[in-house]
């Protein structure tokens, strides 16, 4: 790889400062591994030996002189196993004594443009780019006298794709062209999903192939519906969130919703992510990531966290940007609001048996011939059409049909078909929310409308003549669902607060709220 020109050996503040983090986080690490050797299981040993030799080896020489005699004294490794591990990995980097001086920083980076994806290569993580209509695996990038590296293959949480074989299915795939690799592409991703779980019908693993091929070409989307795999136990919702999640680009499992994670996921790995917990927004609350869960599905979302105080106003905060695809298994119903943002797949009870483990390694052939998928599509405008519905519904299914008209443009009858199923479960929904129950409510008084006005009190009052005490709704609470449907608010003689009547919104809301019959 042509290779940057070099700056000066005087550094800059801010190239000194870098290189300072950089050598006090290593030698954080290299403490607490001093301090907790003995204690380590043997796997979590090798494991954080191997990791900490990583950071070691972008150090300057003097530094990682110093830290390999205290691994030395630690009983942790040899002085001449120690160098030679270092110096392997700093030629497999292409990083020298006198580049050291020449670059002025090294960053780990899981994306950037042209990226296609993060693979293995010898045994080591590599960038994986596409340069015109050709692949190329490198050890490194740099951009703007700053050196981009692919994150060290034990902090990657995902198993990665072995570049060569990634090459091979590229080459074929070529050959054959797109729309034949495209077409075998979709068969292999059904007859996946068929063979580990039990969908409600067959409509449905045509939404779940379209979803994975959807995480891959993310660049070229707004939304990303979130998966919600709902049902009692025992249905098979891990079990088929795993096979999403391994074929899914970078995705990760996780069952913590702690933020610090969470937003580093999101914003540094680019990670799709599979929640696999029995009350996820109770969850969510306690960790206060709530924010998180409902930003995940739209582009441009960005969530604040408070990281600096001593910095003072503005320059305390530090904005991540957390979009990304989101699969969430649960017992329990989603949040009415996260809900909206969501396509929920109710898993039906199952009389096959599966006899297949669900796995990364499972799932790895499968998901190397999908990055020569985004290998070759990267960069590509998708089919410009209308959404396939109205309101959020239509916004986050839209990717999941330009991936079927790329793809497999036959299946999109029967996709369109299942929208519909779907926009018609979203109304009954609607008809039993509070919202639906004021309307018919409205409807009720409509004697009672008074020189154009219809009083909150008696909205609230006829409500609750429905209810138990203990779930009596409040004028106040009334009141502000009331301004939210877009009634404009009002004062009667005695003062009190009222809504304007407004047949063509009551009507407009009706249809909303799969009212129609009362209108």
């Amino acid at each position: 790889m042509k290779k940057s020109p070099g700056v000066s050996n005087g550094k800059d503040l801010l190239t000194l400062i870098q290189e300072s983090e950089k050598k006090k986080e290593t030698l954080r690490e290299l403490s607490s591994l001093l301090e907790t050797w003995q204690d380590l299981s043997i796997e979590e040993q090798i494991k954080r030996r191997s990791s900490i030799l990583s950071d070691i080896a972008l150090l300057e020489s003097r530094d990682r002189k110093l830290c390999v005699t205290k691994l030395s004294e630690g009983s942790i490794i040899s002085r001449h196993d120690a160098n030679k591990v270092i110096e392997d990995a700093r030629q497999a980097l292409n990083l020298s004594d006198e580049t050291d001086d020449k670059s002025s920083s090294h960053i780990y980076s899981a994306y950037f443009p042209d990226l296609v994806d993060i693979v293995e290569d010898n045994g080591i993580s590599a960038f994986l780019v596409k340069e015109k209509d050709s692949l190329k695996i490198i050890s490194r990038i740099e951009k703007e006298d700053i050196t981009y590296l692919p994150p060290p293959k034990d902090y990657i949480p995902w198993l990665l794709p072995s570049g060569d074989r990634v090459l091979d299915y590229y080459g074929l795939d070529k050959a054959l062209g797109n729309k034949t690799a495209d077409f075998i592409l979709y068969d292999e991703l059904i007859a996946y999903h068929k063979a580990i779980s039990e969908l409600p019908c067959d409509a449905y693993y045509d939404l779940i192939a379209s979803w994975i091929l959807h995480t891959y070409l993310l660049e070229s989307v707004k939304y990303s519906p979130i998966i919600c795999l709902f049902a009692v136990p025992e249905r098979g919702k891990t079990r088929t969130g795993q096979g999403l999640i391994y074929l899914a680009y970078h995705g990760i499992h996780v069952e913590s919703l702690r933020d610090a994670y969470l937003v580093r996921a999101a914003n540094d790995l680019k990670a799709s992510l599979f929640f696999d917990v029995m009350d996820i927004w109770h969850k969510a609350q306690k960790n206060g990531t709530e924010d998180i869960l409902l930003h995940r599905f739209e582009r441009g979302a960005k969530v604040p966290r408070v990281l600096y105080p001593e910095k003072g106003p503005i320059k305390d905060t530090v904005y991540y940007s957390v979009f990304g695809p989101t699969i969430i298994s649960t017992n329990e119903g989603l949040h009415r609001i996260l809900e909206t943002r969501a396509i929920s797949i109710n898993m039906p009870e199952s009389v096959r048996i599966f006899e297949n483990d669900v796995s990364p390694e499972s799932a790895i052939a499968l998901k190397e011939h999908i990055v020569s998928f985004r290998a070759r599509h990267l960069g590509e405008l998708l089919p410009d059409i209308p959404k396939p519905t109205r309101g959020r519904l239509g916004d986050i299914l839209k990717p999941l049909q330009q991936m079927i008209l790329l793809v497999r443009p036959e299946k999109e009858p029967s996709f369109l078909k299942l929208v519909k199923e779907l926009e018609e479960d979203r109304l009954i929904e609607k008809t039993s929310s509070l919202e639906a129950q004021i309307l018919s409510c409205i409807l009720r008084l409509k004697s009672s409308v008074l020189n154009g006005a219809l009083p909150v009190k008696e909205i609230t009052d006829t409500l609750n003549q429905e209810r138990v005490k203990e779930c009596q709704l409040t004028y106040q609470r009334i009141g502000r669902r009331l301004q939210a449907l877009g009634f404009k608010k009002a004062r009667i003689e005695d003062g009190a607060s009222a809504v304007i009547w407004d047949e063509d919104l009551i009507k407009q809301l009706l249809n909303t709220y799969g009212l129609k019959k009362h209108q």
